[in-house]
């Protein structure tokens, strides 16, 4: 029984980062043995002061940033240096940055059925229907004929998750979606995020938002220093952390 335990616990993993090291050719280490286990269907906020390593931890997840210590794996494929792994992998694992990072001279529909025809070998009516349902479902279908340079920042990044979804990942990684939009543009996208979770989407979210933390989340990690200092649920993490580090992030966010 115990023997089926650790099976099924094994295949509901998804993604697992063991001891990861990164230094920066100036010799900064920027990552120091952090450490991370994502279950499928489970939404992971990753929180920490500027500079503490979030982002460039979340980039090493779809090999956007290399690292030289330790170990990743998503659903079983080890990444390293094997560009069929990384192609792999990419493929599967679908990525909203803080900027928006479409294509200004494609529309919004020509920016969401560009990659699932040239990568997924899609035909173009095939991904044309399912961009202009996943429009819908982001709430922009009315959209689709426009150019990013024609919508609002909350628009664009709402388009930037939707291009993602276009490629149905099994992973979606978030690096600080908000944080270049306008307070009043930031609950539109939040929303989006919330509707994704309770579909099901595994997510990992690198973001300072706390009330998305403590509502949507199921676990919630501190970063310092390039380190995983806590993970915890949230109501566990915002009332009662164990690490005193974790005490001094939420009294200077809370």
């Amino acid at each position: 029984m115990i023997a089926a335990i650790a099976e099924e616990a094994t295949q509901s993993l998804i993604l697992e980062a063991k001891d990861v090291h990164k230094w920066y050719p100036n010799g900064f280490h920027a990552l120091r043995g952090a450490n991370l286990q994502v279950q499928r269907g489970e939404v992971v906020v990753i929180m920490g002061p500027s500079g503490s390593g979030k982002s460039t931890f979340i980039r090493t997840f779809n090999a956007l940033e290399d690292y030289q210590k330790g170990t990743i794996q998503f659903d079983g494929l080890p990444l390293g240096n094997d560009l069929r792994h990384i192609e792999a992998i990419r493929r599967e694992v679908g990525m909203v940055y803080q900027q928006f990072n479409l294509f200004p001279h494609l529309t919004v529909l020509q920016n969401l059925t560009l990659a699932p025809v040239l990568v997924r070998g899609r035909s173009r009516v095939q991904a044309q229907q399912r961009a202009l349902e996943l429009l819908a479902r982001v709430g922009i279908a009315e959209q689709a004929g426009k150019f990013p340079g024609q919508l609002s920042g909350g628009q664009q990044q709402r388009v930037a998750i939707a291009r993602s979804l276009c490629m149905d990942p099994r992973l979606m990684l978030f690096d600080e979606p908000t944080s270049a939009l306008d307070p009043e543009m930031v609950r539109e996208v939040l929303d989006v995020m919330q509707g994704l979770a309770a579909d099901g989407m595994t997510m990992v979210v690198v973001t300072h938002e706390v009330r998305f933390a403590r509502q949507v989340a199921d676990r919630v990690v501190l970063m310092a220093d390039g380190e995983v200092v806590e993970i915890a649920p949230p109501e566990t993490f915002f009332t009662n952390p164990s690490h005193e580090r974790t005490r001094r992030f939420l009294d200077q966010i809370l």
